[in-house]
């Protein structure tokens, strides 16, 4: 037979392999090679979200976070501002005060796992709306609180709703940033701190230095100038939930539960707000399949929610979470109690005097017999010793953004740690007047606050989304109960005399940081 030249250059035909062949050849079938091949293609998370760039939406969603750092400020500290008032107007002793401190916290623990369970379950952005929603509604109830049981409950309620939304913040930060910027994000927003820890005394200042007095109804329903400080701070988590209700959901919860079209269209949108492309622009067309869609939303994702936050409760992440938290046990029981103590024991201090911190907590051993309650007064640099206290944080904060890649995590958290226990041993000593007692506060919470915050990085990065939220809730949960400690230890300290709390203080803080040193690495560790 003679070929043709046409013929013998002419393709050889593709030879169609049968199914079955292909089967017994590499025990897969045609669909699972394809799915194979595509593979190649797909992006896992850390790479879809690198691909989104940086720019205008971050700063969108950093400006979206300052009111909600401000909400957990005023719903944590309003409370401190008004005792020099409130006292007289409801009887409070020093240990009423502390439990009033305290009993914010004791809300959200109470509601700790539940909502770390349900923002793990059905997802970031509608608990972070109804949460911060709701507890601007309870704030409002407070502001209007005619005695010290009523101030209490609202209070107790107001922390139960707010825990939710703000444990679920920080895992949102983080799973909308790519890797290399993700501790350097959560680090700056922290410093939303420091903003509303300056703005709020301003706002008391404002507020409880004018002798205002409401009566509606008679003499039975009064507004006091404190009532109207704590509606005014009860805008800012109403404010917040508003702000939410624009925000997206987490990518990296979507393609956590399946839901990856959902994922790809918020990828998409981050990334022409940031670059100003066409979302059909956006490189990654794939994502990588990270769990089947079955179990992604309503009771099926509650039913198996138990299931699936089983594993935080045992090896591997138990020991880490234990850690984790006993550590922030021993943060927080020393940031908390200096901060939120602060604002009486600035009041006590005559900001024109040389009189020491001990001199002016000394107890009263000779109290006067049925003398009239009268109002701790209050001046303008009574409140601006709080507003720098509130901003000596910066400073901090910006050389911990600089250091927290270069030094690692657990070293910055651990050195700030120590210092800030060295200056609380002092102050005591060194506290001899208003402006040393400023300086020395200033700097040990400057550097608790970048602790805590470098301290919250670690716990994000150390477990898998799926177990992220629940264990940031059980992590912030520990950190309350340290607070709750801290605020009722220090005035029964107080009566023993002034050494023993700010020692029981300082010693407390170096455990943390001896603690840190036991923390695995997580500097620059990707996302699970």
């Amino acid at each position: 037979m003679v070929l043709s030249k046409t013929d013998a250059e002419a393709p050889a035909a593709k030879e169609e392999i049968p199914h079955d062949h292909l089967f017994k050849v590499t025990g897969l079938s045609s669909t699972n090679l394809e799915k194979l091949a595509q593979d190649a293609e797909t992006a896992d998370f850390e790479t879809a979200i690198a691909a989104t760039g940086y720019g205008k939406f971050n700063v969108y969603l950093m400006l979206c976070t300052l009111p909600a750092f401000c909400s957990a400020v005023s719903v944590t500290s309003s409370v401190s501002y008004i005792f020099t008032q409130a006292q007289c107007d409801m009887q409070l002793s020093l240990l009423d005060m502390g439990t009033l401190n305290a009993i914010t916290y004791g809300g959200m623990i109470s509601s700790a796992l539940v909502w770390g369970f349900l923002s793990d379950t059905l997802g970031r952005r509608r608990i972070m709306v109804w949460g911060f929603l709701f507890t601007g509604i309870l704030e409002m109830c407070v502001g209007i609180s005619q005695n010290f049981i009523m101030l209490l409950l609202t209070r107790f309620f107001s922390g139960f709703f707010f825990n939710g939304p703000f444990a679920v913040l920080i895992s949102y930060l983080a799973e909308l940033h790519r890797t290399e910027l993700r501790a350097k994000v959560i680090l700056l927003t922290s410093l939303f701190y420091t903003i509303a820890n300056t703005a709020l005394p301003l706002l008391a200042w404002a507020i409880l230095t004018k002798d205002w007095h409401f009566y509606i109804f008679g003499t039975s329903f009064v507004i006091h100038a404190w009532n109207l400080f704590l509606l005014a701070t009860a805008l800012i988590p109403l404010i917040t939930g508003l702000v939410f209700f624009c925000m997206p959901e987490s990518p990296k919860f979507l393609m956590s539960r399946g839901r990856n079209a959902e994922a790809m269209q918020i990828f998409k949108r981050i990334y022409a707000m940031n670059t100003g492309k066409p979302m059909e622009d956006y490189p990654i067309k794939l994502l990588v399949e990270e769990k089947s869609e079955q179990q992604a939303e309503g009771l099926a994702a509650l039913r198996g929610g138990w299931s699936q936050l089983a594993p935080l409760f045992r090896p591997p992440h138990l020991k880490w979470l234990m850690l984790i938290c006993v550590i922030h046990v021993c943060c927080m029981f020393g940031s908390n109690t200096i901060r939120l103590w602060y604002p009486q024991l600035a009041s006590m201090i005559d900001s024109g005097s040389n009189e020491g911190l001990c001199s002016a907590i000394a107890p009263d051993t000779n109290p006067a017999p049925d003398v009239l309650c009268q109002p701790i007064q209050t001046d303008m640099l009574t409140y601006l010793q709080s507003a720098v206290v509130g901003a000596g944080s910066v400073i901090t904060y910006g050389i911990g953004g600089l250091l927290i890649n270069r030094c690692g995590k657990r070293f910055v958290a651990g050195i700030c740690s120590l210092l800030s226990a060295a200056i609380l041993v002092m102050l005591p000593l060194w506290g001899t007047g208003a402006f040393s007692v400023v300086a020395m506060v200033t700097i040990a919470l400057a550097f608790t606050s970048l602790g805590g915050a470098t301290l919250s990085s670690i716990c994000v990065d150390l477990f898998p989304t799926s177990l992220r939220v629940m264990a940031m809730a059980t992590y912030l949960m520990s950190g309350r109960l340290g607070t709750i400690s801290g605020t009722i230890a220090f005035p029964a300290l107080v009566e023993y005399g002034c050494l023993p709390p700010f020692l029981t203080i300082a010693a407390v803080l170096a455990a943390y940081g001896i603690g840190c040193a036991l923390v695995p690495n997580t500097t620059l560790k990707k996302l699970e």
